[in-house]
């Protein structure tokens, strides 16, 4: 059973707030790759990118698409 849809879910270019793990700000989402469930997500204040799980199970909120 899916509880996710891809209107929840970040596409390129979209700003997230990851609310899974209480150590990142904001970030913008520089790809996506829909055959591993995985977005490429840039958080600029920490200064690295890191890959978060695209369909959206509540663990990041959508600022903007």
């Amino acid at each position: 059973m899916i509880f996710s849809n891809k209107q929840n879910s970040a596409i390129i270019g979209s700003w997230i707030k990851d609310t899974f793990r209480g150590d990142r700000s904001l970030g913008m989402v520089m790809s996506i790759d829909e055959e591993t469930n995985m977005m490429l997500v840039r958080f600029p204040k920490k200064g690295k990118d890191s890959w978060l799980v695209w369909l959206n199970h509540g663990h990041y909120k959508l600022i903007n698409s």
